[in-house]
């Protein structure tokens, strides 16, 4: 059984504990606090990709929704009252059963808990169910091997069941292209089983009633037999790994009232936002710099300037042109809120807000800004950071690494890649590009940088890593990549990867471990290719090759 983070649990006990109160006292207040969390808990599960326990909180969250009203209509009825209490005691009782161990003994014992050493390349489990002698199964199994992921092969007729929780389960229908008559009561089963797993089915026919049926019966990702289902399996796979680690939200509050700036921040911090707040806008860019905010709440009418000139100056600077900007005003003409918008704001919420209504707005700009910024920092063929993001994350590894921390870097290139478009075409190509985005994906931790560098080229960064560790992990996945097939048209294709390893201390800027690195991945396309180099010393002009009994 696939266990979840402490965090998780300590929102969930928190919603108890705000459902406890309201049951208490009955207020509308208390109601608005208990429906804050549960929010915020759903926000987590989903952001976790733990689809089983969203659901469950899903169906909490929609019975409870409608009894929100406004302050006349609390407390809710008794029966109401019941059916909420049995639904959050079945949510409660998952989230503790699933609670990480590590943390569940350490309830009942003051002793520090021994902490597991990094993992480099860690198999993980995905359950294959399909018909006894569907090919797909077996070709299936052993891509994901290829990729460092473990496997089991079950039927649909009498599905076996791992006793550790899997990753994923794939559904597989038959040679026809149909599932089974009792798919969906299987799919439903492990969806019950499954609270952590994430459910693919393959093949699945692009009609409306096929994917809402599988959908209703616990199914998250529906995959179409387009030619990509390979690949759209790992990169599902994947994106359930390498969940986007991304910084906690933060809100720039701007506003002269110490009252209302205390209330929105004490609303935001329910779902987890962290924030700030100013009361004088003359102090607004320099800590626009020094915060990095993802939206500002900006209060229209202040002291010194109004909220839209503010805005209309922020606008000036570069770096914060597409920033969102949420004015917070009593302002209730049509024509000054448009005119305002006009001149560089997002939206506009009248005061008094309603905190669940400011809380969403809130929540939903973050998301599109940074969708927003992840397409213009991502690349599109593999989904990894680009160039000049993948530099930048470099500068911020190694200051967080410190004074004697430990970073390496390293610059891979596919080996005679011209030869592979030139012979094979560009799409083929592609398709051994993002396998090697796959299989790094796959092998890295979550914490590593991948980066796509440009072309056939790939940034890389271990922070915690040794020179020797990197090089040793590293030279793992040129092993792997080399034996991987890449099936296309006239048959298969099997390429490799030559790379270069630089390390702090022996480099301490980030331009300098690239350099060192790509000097060092020269080196290895001199030698022969299909090898990796380890850059030793700052002060030697050539890269010394790593030693073979590494």
């Amino acid at each position: 059984m696939s266990s979840i983070p402490h965090s998780i649990l300590a929102i969930g006990e928190a919603l108890e504990s705000r459902w406890q109160q309201y049951r208490l006292s009955g207020d509308f207040e208390s109601y608005v606090e208990y429906s804050l969390s549960l929010d915020g808990l759903l926000d987590e599960l989903q952001q976790l990709q733990l689809p089983g326990l969203a659901r469950t909180c899903q169906e909490l969250e929609a019975f409870s929704l409608p009894l929100f009203g406004d302050s006349s209509s609390h407390p809710i009825a008794p029966e109401a009252m019941e059916d909420v209490g049995k639904m959050l005691h079945t949510l409660m009782v998952e989230l503790r059963r699933r609670e990480t161990p590590a943390v569940s003994s350490k309830r009942s014992s003051d002793a520090e808990p021994e902490l597991e050493p990094a993992v480099w390349s860690k198999p993980r489990e995905v359950l294959i169910i399909r018909r006894e002698d569907h090919p797909w199964g077996v070709a299936l199994q052993q891509q994901l091997s290829s990729f460092g992921f473990r496997s089991a092969l079950t039927t649909w007729e009498s599905p076996t069941i791992p006793s550790l929780e899997p990753l994923a389960v794939v559904f597989i229908p038959d040679q026809a292209g149909f599932f089974p008559d009792t798919a969906i009561e299987v799919i439903s089963s492990l969806r019950q089983q499954l609270q952590t797993s994430r459910l693919c089915a393959l093949g699945v026919p692009t009609t409306l009633e096929s994917i809402i049926s599988l959908q209703r019966a616990g199914i998250d990702s529906c995959i179409p037999n387009d030619g990509h289902m390979v690949g759209d399996v790992l990169s599902q796979i994947l994106e359930t790994i390498h969940n986007f680690e991304q910084d906690q939200p933060k809100v720039l509050v701007v506003e002269d009232s110490k009252t209302a700036a205390l209330h929105i921040r004490r609303s935001l911090a329910q779902y987890g936002i962290d924030s700030m707040a100013i009361a004088n806008p003359s102090i607004l860019l320099e800590t626009l710099t020094s915060y990095h905010p993802d939206l500002v709440l900006m209060d229209m009418y202040m002291p010194i300037c109004t909220g839209v000139e503010a805005t209309r100056a922020m606008r000036q600077i570069p770096d914060f042109q597409v920033l969102p900007v949420v004015y917070l005003s009593s302002e209730t003409d049509v024509a000054q809120q448009v005119e305002a918008l006009r001149l560089g704001g997002d939206q506009f919420l009248i005061k008094p807000i309603n905190p669940v209504m400011l809380a969403s707005v809130v929540k939903t700009k973050i998301e599109r800004y940074r969708d927003l910024l992840r397409l213009s920092r991502h690349d599109s063929l593999t989904g990894l950071l680009n160039h000049s993001a993948g530099k930048q994350r470099v500068d911020r590894l190694i200051r967080s690494a410190g004074k004697g921390g430990k970073l390496a870097v390293a610059m891979i290139d596919i080996d005679r890649f011209k030869s592979i478009n030139d012979n094979f075409g560009h799409p083929v190509g592609d398709q051994v590009i993002r396998g090697l985005a796959w299989l790094l994906g796959a092998r890295l931790r979550a914490c590593d940088l991948v980066c796509r560098y440009g072309g056939e080229e790939f940034l890389l960064a271990l922070p915690g890593a040794s020179l020797e560790e990197a090089v040793k992990v590293i030279d793992n996945v040129r092993e792997t990549f080399a034996s991987l097939a890449h099936p296309h048209a006239k048959g298969i294709l099997h390429s490799s990867f030559s790379g270069g390893v630089a390390a702090l201390p022996h480099f301490v800027s980030g331009s300098t471990l690239i350099k060192a690195a790509d000097d060092a991945l020269l080196t290895a396309k001199r030698e022969g290719r299909n090898c990796i180099v380890a850059a030793r010393d700052e002060n030697m002009s050539t890269p010394i090759p790593l030693d073979e009994s590494l």
